[in-house]
């Protein structure tokens, strides 16, 4: 059994009394996302828990992956999007994670679990994206088959291109989006220093992105922002450090309102605090723990309008993992200081 599949197998084992709270917490998840799921939503739920538990707890993680993949050809060669089966996933992860910290009786055991299961959903991720690419090439080749054989639909083929095009387009922003995801978990799910931490998500996200800045900050006790940050070589930030008083610019009214903030033109927005020359569009996505602003991630880009919804729902999933993962350094460090 290689230690993929051991630390997983593990992971499996603390989860599967949870079987039925991690049924409910997907199940509410899908249907919080989707307003038009149906009554199915849980069924669905059941045997996806089911069949993920049932496998690692066996050894067959390698076993699962080759089936999801195959699954995922014949759904791509049906035309079916991945968009969906892809959200399901993260969503489940999600829910494992936050179940794995609950259960995990050490730290060590715990970063293994959170380590292996960020891998395999990494990997599950890959073989969804990687049967929707080669089902978009199939469909793109398809279509200049048909356009050689049919002249007189030139018009027609030639706009069926063009938003193949688009959607490889944004396919591949996708996938830069997954991989993104997959690197900063991978990153900081065995980290267990918060200033280290947030570093490594800010260093990761930036060079992942290509954003011109990236900041990930948290309150401190006394509710000053404190945090790392990263940009692109040449790149400096005014005012770098810890700030004083109440957080403002588009990060102080992101956590006044707890809901992300997004600005196409920092030039038209009457809050922002021009800390990073060159910007022209930014997003700030706030970090929520049980309802309560404990942070932020902070992106700035130099192209305008450079943020759309789905870039916000990829700063909220990243959000969310942070909260794990900074709640594992909080619990670790104070285990220390019993310990001391």
């Amino acid at each position: 059994m290689t230690p993929l599949a051991d630390a997983l197998q593990r992971a499996a084992g603390r989860l599967l009394p949870r079987r039925d709270e991690l049924v409910d917490e997907w199940a509410r998840a899908l249907a919080a996302s989707d307003p038009d799921a149906g009554p199915e939503v849980r069924s669905f739920c059941e045997r996806g828990v089911d069949a993920l538990l049932g496998r690692l707890s066996r050894g067959e993680a390698e076993d699962l992956l080759r089936e999801e993949a195959e699954e995922a050809e014949a759904a791509s060669a049906s035309g079916a999007s991945f968009q969906g089966p892809a959200r399901a996933l993260e969503s489940l992860e999600r829910c494992c994670l936050i179940a794995l910290v609950a259960v995990c009786p050490g730290a060590d055991e715990l970063r293994d679990s959170l380590a292996a299961l960020a891998e395999l959903g990494g990997r599950r991720m890959e073989g969804l994206l990687r049967a929707h690419e080669q089902g978009a090439a199939r469909r793109i080749a398809e279509a200049q088959d048909r356009e050689a054989r049919a002249g007189e639909k030139l018009v027609e083929l030639q706009r069926s291109n063009d938003d193949l095009r688009r959607s490889e387009a944004q396919s591949q922003h996708r996938a830069e989006q997954i991989g993104m995801l997959s690197s900063v978990v991978h990153r900081i799910a065995p980290l267990l220093d918060s200033d280290r931490l947030l570093q490594e998500a800010a260093d990761t996200i930036q060079s992942r992105m290509s954003h011109t800045y990236v900041a990930v900050v948290v309150l401190d006790h006394e509710g000053i922002v404190v945090g790392r940050w990263a940009g692109r070589r040449g790149v400096d930030r005014q005012g770098a450090g810890r700030t004083q008083g109440p957080a403002g610019g588009i990060i102080g009214r992101a956590l006044r309102k707890r809901a992300p903030q997004v600005v196409a033109d920092v030039a038209e927005d009457p809050d922002y605090h021009a800390d990073v020359e060159g910007t022209r569009s930014e997003m700030v996505i706030p970090i929520l723990e049980g309802g309560e602003v404990v942070g932020a991630i902070d992106f700035q880009s130099e192209r305008p309008a450079a943020f759309d919804l789905d870039d916000v729902a990829v700063g909220e999933t990243l959000a969310e993992f942070l909260v794990v993962a900074l709640r594992n350094a909080r619990l670790f460090a104070e285990a220390r200081e019993r310990e001391a």
